[in-house]
This record gives C-alpha cells, sequence and structure tokens, in this order.
C-alpha cells in the first residue's frame, strides 16, 4: 500500500465514524420537553386516517407521544401538568386546560382511539380522539420551528411560535 492510498483510507473511515456517531445522535436525541409519567397508565392507539398521502402516516408517528401525554395529563386532571403540552406561545392554557379536563377528564380513563385527520399540512395536525364510552373530541396540534409538537391549548396562532 501506499502512503497516500493510506491516508486516503483512514481519512474514508474517520468520515465513516463520524457520520455514524451524528446519524446515532440525530436518531437517540429526544427534542420533546415532555414525556409519559408512570402513572396514571393510558391504553393510547394513534394511527393516521386512511389517505392518499403519505404524510398522514408519518404526522401519527411524531404526534404519538404528544397524544399520549395529552390523554395521561386529561385523566390525571391537573391543569397545571396539562397547560405544560401546550404550545408555549399561547396564551391562556391553564384556563383552556381546566375547561379540557372538566368536559374530557372522566372520558380519559380506558382505551383511546387517537385518529390523525387529513388534510395534514406543515406544522398542523388534526387528531379525532375516540373515547372508550364513545365521546368523541378532536384536539389540534402545531409543530414548532424545532420539529417538537405541542397542543393548541388557549389563544394563539398556530403556526407562529
Amino acid at each position: 500500500m501506499t502512503k497516500s492510498y493510506k491516508k486516503r483510507l483512514w481519512a474514508a473511515v474517520a468520515l465513516a465514524v463520524l457520520g455514524a456517531v451524528a446519524v446515532t445522535w440525530w436518531l437517540l436525541r429526544n427534542p420533546a420537553p415532555y414525556s409519559l409519567r408512570k402513572t396514571p397508565a393510558v391504553k393510547v392507539s394513534v394511527q393516521a386516517v386512511k389517505s392518499q398521502y403519505p404524510d398522514a402516516k408519518q404526522v401519527a408517528g411524531d404526534v404519538d407521544l404528544l397524544v399520549k401525554v395529552y390523554v395521561q395529563r386529561l385523566q390525571a386532571g391537573d391543569a397545571t401538568d396539562l397547560a405544560r403540552i401546550g404550545a408555549p406561545w399561547y396564551t391562556g392554557r391553564t384556563q383552556a386546560a381546566r375547561k379540557l379536563i372538566a368536559q374530557y377528564g372522566t372520558h380519559a380513563d380506558g382505551p383511546v382511539e387517537a385518529i390523525v385527520q387529513d388534510p395534514v399540512v406543515p406544522y398542523l395536525a388534526k387528531v379525532e380522539l375516540r373515547f372508550k364510552d364513545g365521546q368523541r373530541q378532536t384536539v389540534d396540534l402545531s409543530r414548532d420551528h424545532d420539529d417538537v409538537w405541542w397542543l393548541q391549548l388557549g389563544n394563539g396562532d398556530p403556526v407562529a411560535p
């Protein structure tokens, strides 16, 4: 082997390792500032409505955690915790959270089916929640510039974080 071949080989190996580290970091990072808690346990299935657009399926995967956290906080009945998953650029989140808890909190104690609706547009999504007792709710979601999904809760512009 020549010296230049060895240098190019080592450079290629170093570049491949650096690329692998960057991809691993990207896949393992969790940009969402919220997470599920151990209690109360929730059973939520999130899926996309049958659609001709592949975006609906992608968004269903992206909003899965937020929808589960929403149902958990709704069931727990803590308006402050529920308000924390509301879009930070919205106002009146705690008051809006109290209203949601009063209206839907008792319905969130069983399995919930969440359907991401069409049309899916950049930074916005509608999700229909179907509770065990037949009650239904539609929630609006917004995505910020860091690709974190939030509940549209209170008053604000859904696309202006």
